[in-house]
């Protein structure tokens, strides 16, 4: 739905140096006496421990956990080449490789520090939801999903560009959860272009007052989309219910509120401000492309209010 911007190499490398150690005394560990999977031990076969040994040098680690969002292709096609089948579940690999990036070194990750290094305010799979994190001690946090479903891809369990801060509704059973986006044609938040998304609206009837749950007078469209984001987030269902939110845009429009406003802020006596604070306070929400994670809803408002001529 909104890109998320790329984060500095300092960052990348920071998040690298807070698991890598504790992630290479794992798999040294994992190769040597096995993993418990499911109630039972699981070994790693004589092919599989040297394929792990090679893995676990600082480079190929570094490479994995530190991948861009357009590298992530190249690393999951050097797993699926040594072993097709490394996606199921019951495979001797993926067992292993999910006890020691899954079960045990995610765990471990500091989500709070990792969050923070992102700035971002809310869900970018939908920005309908604000994903606020506390202190580290805090349960009030956003969810981490992981774009590429740990189940399926476990060696991207603690990748930084694999980690998606989410709402629970995106990374619920009924949306995100663990599809594979190679076979529902997802797009990551960090491929995820300005307009890949853009939003237009229908006006059945001019019913501010009272809109009606399930019979609201304004239909939420989009005229560009993501259809594999769309349909396994279900955004166009989720943005119907938010029928009202246009209902408001459009008033001010038909009132020509915009022009009075914008000149009743422009000559305000002890303040100044400049266009974009001018939008921001004109429709209620934030209107430039690099603060649309700021605010619940601000692709919406900003599509919408474009549309109108509320904004230029």
């Amino acid at each position: 739905m909104i890109p998320i911007s790329r984060s500095g190499s300092i960052k990348i490398n920071n998040h690298f140096k807070d698991v890598f150690t504790s992630l290479s005394k794992r798999i040294k560990y994992v190769i040597k006496n096995g993993a418990r999977v499911r109630g039972a031990t699981c070994n790693a076969s004589i092919v599989n421990a040297r394929f792990l040994k090679r893995l676990n040098t600082e480079p190929f680690l570094k490479r994995l956990i530190t991948a861009s969002p357009e590298d992530i292709d190249k690393i999951i096609s050097i797993f699926i080449n040594f072993d097709a089948d490394i996606k199921l579940k019951s495979n001797n690999l993926n067992q292993l490789l999910t006890a020691i990036f899954i079960n045990t070194e995610y765990p471990k990750m500091d989500n709070t520090k990792f969050l923070k290094r992102l700035e971002i305010d809310t869900c970018p799979y939908c920005n309908r939801n604000y994903i606020y994190s506390l202190s580290k001690s805090s349960k009030i946090k956003p969810e981490l999903d992981h774009f590429y479903p740990k189940s399926k891809y476990p060696f991207l369990g603690l990748s930084f560009y694999n980690l998606i801060p989410s709402c629970q509704t995106c990374n619920g059973y009924g949306a995100k959860h663990e599809f594979d986006p190679f076979i529902e044609g997802l797009k990551s938040p960090y491929l995820i272009n300005d307009n890949d998304f853009l939003f237009t609206y229908l006006l059945k009837r001019l019913d501010y007052l009272s809109p009606l749950e399930g019979n609201s007078s304004v239909s939420i469209r989009f005229k560009k989309k993501v259809a594999g984001n769309n349909k396994i987030l279900k955004l166009t269902k989720l943005y119907n219910k938010h029928g009202d939110h246009i209902l408001e845009l459009i008033v001010k429009a038909k009132l020509n509120y915009s022009d009075d406003y914008r000149e009743y802020l422009s000559s305000y006596n002890g303040l100044t401000f400049t266009d974009t604070e001018i939008d921001r306070l004109l429709i209620g929400n934030y209107t430039s492309l690099s603060e649309l994670h700021k605010r619940p809803f601000s692709k919406l408002y900003r599509d919408i209010a474009l549309e109108l001529g509320l904004i230029i």
